[in-house]
């Protein structure tokens, strides 16, 4: 039997994802997930992810894949994808095998499914009720590696299962993805050593390629006075938008006040209707198209 999330130990200091799926690879799907965790990371847990990587349906990629992020020392690693019904779903398999466990079928996920899909379940043939099972069976602990198990709603019968507070296994349906992602945070946020980012960003019509001299000078300036990438500097294009934006930000060894002074910095010197905006306004440019955004 496995446990419930109960009590953890592991601290969190940095993450890192892995999506699973040959569909993303082949174009078929556009990952979200990645950028939902991302936001998560920065937003809810004030903890930087460190790596994303996207592998396919495939034993020993997965395993491989997540050996990488192990050892790019990713306290919190999230998977997206590959806990269906069909041949191709192996993340639970591939999992197990990665922490030397045994994958088998969960009495209290079975019972969840039956008391939630009964009339659904009762009408499927036996092979076909077997396929659906594979949804429930999962890593089992053993002496050296612990296994727990998150159900965070009593409209779903699918857990979160956790492999030594480290692993945390998702589904890659974006709508549940997201969902399951604000339980498992409430439920390791005691975990987390936080950095505390604070960020801000500035707006232009100036070009990037006129940016880049200026903004490497005052990257170098953030690092001789305040230590390696305390505060970091990016740019990034919204081409459709004719605007670039640049981000400033700081960690929480760089007092407010001193970052202040780098924003206002970077509006003295960027030119071109330089103007500070909120992360709102930010992440609008990012996932909007302005043509979109014109009633016909």
């Amino acid at each position: 039997m496995i446990s419930r999330l109960k009590s953890m130990t592991r601290s969190i200091r940095s993450a890192g994802c892995l999506i699973i799926g040959d569909e993303v690879l082949n174009g078929k799907i556009l990952d979200t997930n990645s950028f939902e965790f991302a936001k998560f990371c920065f937003n809810e847990l004030s903890v930087p992810l460190k790596k994303t990587i996207v592998c396919g349906d495939d034993k020993q990629d997965i395993i491989q894949s997540l050996e990488v992020l192990r050892k790019s020392d990713c306290d919190f690693i999230v998977t997206s994808g590959g806990i269906g019904s069909t041949h191709d779903d192996i993340t639970y398999d591939a999992l197990s095998s990665a922490f030397q466990l045994q994958c088998q079928l969960d009495s209290e996920t079975v019972d969840k499914m039956h008391a939630l899909r009964e009339p659904y379940l009762s009408s499927l043939s036996k092979a076909q009720l077997g396929a659906f099972y594979r949804m429930a069976t999962l890593p089992q602990p053993s002496k050296d590696v612990s296994v727990s198990k998150l159900f965070t709603d009593q409209s779903l019968w699918v857990p979160i299962v956790g492999i030594n507070e480290q692993v945390y296994i998702l589904p890659g349906v974006p709508q549940l993805f997201k969902k399951l992602l604000t339980s498992l945070g409430a439920s390791v946020k005691d975990r987390v050593i936080s950095e505390k980012f604070t960020r801000f960003f500035v707006k232009t019509t100036t070009g990037e390629s006129s940016l880049a001299p200026y903004l490497s000078a005052l990257q170098d300036q953030c690092n001789s006075k305040h230590g390696n990438g305390k505060i970091k500097l990016g740019s990034y294009p919204h081409m459709n938008w004719k605007i670039n934006t640049i981000s400033i930000i700081g960690d929480s060894s760089v007092s407010l006040e001193d970052l202040r002074i780098v924003v206002e910095e970077v509006l003295a010197n960027i030119g071109e209707n330089a103007s500070e905006i909120s992360v709102e306004e930010e992440e609008h440019m990012s996932t909007n198209d302005p043509q979109s955004m014109i009633n016909v």
